[in-house]
């Protein structure tokens, strides 16, 4: 499918012992490395301002300086300004590579929403890259309205390298799950008493209700053996009645990394309307799609056996697609014909 070019992925991750790195841009990697691509893959202390000082200076222009290749694919952004300027100027500087990123957040949607100079940056950014592979049509909508030039394909949901076996039961019990760092799932003590909600993930508060069960946290890679669920919850914020705050909002434009991890697992979907993935969850027919989580009680209770059964029979043949990593080897090659 690629032609033979020498191609590089460049991956940037925190320094943290308990961490080899964020598992969508790890996957990504072992994706790439099958399709012969090079992997460079930089652990940083960007909070030390020594640090970041020589990794600016003398870490980062060595790399460039020593590197040859024909395509750069940049998984984007580094969480650091510094840094992600450093990176753009010095592959620039000293190599004559196409570059393209592979968007993973736009920060100035999320954590720095409220700081008008980030989205500034950031829309500068993504204009200094030869191609963009982002989340879906949304976050693609977007990035045209701010001014941004540079060709675009949507990847979709991102792959996620499942080792579990795909869970192949149909039995309809009317069981839901959601999994994620908990401290800022603030709905879950909106959850209806009638619905019971099995919850994975760090940072649990026990004052909850007995309908919110607490099932552990576990590791990305072990984690789809303990989904035993009919369905996985796609929500977030601090109301039932829409997903709110920063990371409710950007749900409306962004692939939230736990639909892979359900749908890898063979999980149908539960979304808020209103996110950006609905539409590909309802037009696929992996799930359903709620305005408000008080609608849980009375959509579980209708949903048949026989309609579980479809959504289900779906999802296991979408899980097949992510566990090859299919989403972002079709991405790579729809950008490759447009820029090369």
């Amino acid at each position: 499918m690629f032609s033979e070019k020498r191609k590089v992925v460049i991956s940037v991750n925190e320094i943290d012992k308990n961490n080899a790195g964020p598992k969508a841009k790890t996957d990504i990697d072992k994706i790439l490395k099958k399709q012969n691509f090079e992997i460079i893959n930089l652990r940083f202390n960007w909070h030390s301002k020594v640090l970041k000082f020589k990794y600016i200076n003398f870490d980062i222009p060595k790399i460039m300086k020593n590197l040859v290749a024909d395509e750069i694919v940049f998984q984007f952004p580094t969480y650091s300004r510094a840094l992600m300027n450093a990176f753009i100027k010095n592959i620039r500087n000293y190599t004559s590579a196409n570059l393209i990123f592979i968007v993973h957040d736009l920060e100035c949607l999320r954590s720095f929403k409220d700081d008008p100079t980030y989205k500034i940056e950031e829309i500068k950014w993504l204009n200094e890259a030869d191609g963009l592979i982002v989340h879906n049509e949304s976050m693609a909508k977007w990035i045209r309205n701010h001014g941004v030039t540079t060709p675009i394909v949507i990847l979709g949901l991102f792959d996620y390298l499942n080792p579990q076996p795909i869970n192949q039961d149909y039995q309809y019990s009317k069981t839901i799950c959601f999994a994620g760092n908990l401290k800022k799932a603030q709905f879950l003590s909106k959850i209806p008493v009638k619905t019971v909600l099995d919850v994975y993930g760090p940072n649990f508060k026990s004052k909850l209700k007995d309908s919110v069960r607490y099932k552990g946290v576990y590791t990305p890679e072990d984690l789809p053996a303990h989904l035993t669920e009919n369905f996985g919850l796609i929500w977030d914020g601090s109301s039932a009645d829409k997903c709110d705050g920063v990371y409710g909002e950007y749900l409306k434009y962004n692939c939230p990394h736990k639909a892979s991890l359900y749908l890898s697992s063979g999980i149908p979907i539960i979304v808020w309307d209103k996110a950006a993935i609905s539409k590909m969850v309802t037009e696929n027919k992996l799930g359903y799609a709620i305005s408000s989580l008080n609608e849980l009680p009375d959509l579980l209770n209708e949903i048949t056996s026989s309609e579980y059964s479809k959504v289900k029979k779906n999802a296991i043949t979408f899980s097949k697609d992510l566990r090859s990593g299919k989403h972002i080897i079709d991405a790579i090659d729809a950008i490759e014909q447009i820029i090369f």
